[in-house]
């Protein structure tokens, strides 16, 4: 009889056994909770994260390779630093949040899912996140727009020195290797964030620099000035940049003089009676 538990004995111990199942229940349920939360921040900073690492790479791009001024965002990278000063004891407080502690936080589905509402604190510090991106990525787009700018407007330049090149009996080779990087740098990696804005810059800067070395190869208008030529030249210089042949009866004495003393275009010169 001594192991037979009376009534209320036996009731204590099911009252105890059950609240302290309830008890292991509510832990499990705040872990996921607090989890769950925090994955949520998480993955709202990353995204912050990404776009202000683009800006970062487009703003030092177009202030450091194209000597351009950024413009004005104060104010989004301050909504950005506010959005991510939060201290680790804040956001315990916050995942946690106090509709969890009194038991009203509201699950989507069962524990098995783990998937649960987000507290009220947690989806505020969210949609602060969330204005802070949109405001950063606003001074992104500003800023890329500067660059496509650029973009185009070198683009154009190097395509004028690669027909030059092309119609040049005897074309710089030096120059073409300058004209092939700086047309990969313009439309692969000028606009691409995920590289480095600092080797971009370097690449960029040594491209100029043969660039600059070479004016009198960037365009019909430099190589006219140049050489001392005459419209009609230019005007024959261009029949052959469009692969276009050329008769006596479509240039004068002059021209055909002209082109001849130019040792980039004699070469180039293939009359047909």
């Amino acid at each position: 009889m001594s192991g037979i538990q009376s009534l209320p004995t036996a009731v204590d111990a099911l009252e105890d056994k059950a609240r302290k199942h309830k008890q292991a229940q509510n832990t499990q349920y705040h872990v996921s909770v607090a989890r769950h939360n925090i994955s949520e921040i998480n993955s709202e900073l990353d995204n912050l994260e990404e776009v202000i690492r683009d800006l970062r790479y487009y703003k030092t791009v177009l202030v450091e390779a194209f000597d351009e001024l950024a413009p004005t965002m104060n104010s989004a990278v301050q909504v950005a630093e506010n959005a991510v000063e939060v201290t680790q004891e804040e956001l315990l407080s916050n995942v946690q949040g106090s509709d969890m502690e009194d038991g009203e936080t509201v699950l989507k589905k069962d524990l098995t899912g783990l998937e649960v509402e987000l507290t009220t604190e947690v989806e505020k510090q969210r949609s602060q996140i969330r204005s802070a991106k949109r405001q950063v990525e606003n001074a992104s787009e500003n800023i890329q727009e500067k660059l496509r700018s650029k973009q185009d407007s070198w683009s154009s330049r190097v395509s004028d020195a690669e027909k030059l090149q092309q119609i040049l009996g005897s074309p710089n080779s030096d120059f073409v290797r300058t004209l092939n990087n700086m047309h990969q740098l313009l439309t692969r990696e000028l606009m691409d964030s995920s590289g480095n804005a600092s080797t971009f810059v370097s690449e960029w800067k040594n491209a100029i620099d043969s660039w600059e070395k070479h004016q009198s190869l960037q365009s019909l208008d430099d190589f006219k000035e140049k050489h001392d030529l005459s419209g009609s030249t230019i005007e024959a210089v261009k029949t052959l940049s469009k692969s276009q042949q050329l008769t006596l009866a479509d240039v004068s004495i002059e021209t055909l003089e002209e082109m001849k003393r130019v040792d980039e275009l004699e070469s180039a010169v293939e009359l047909s009676l």
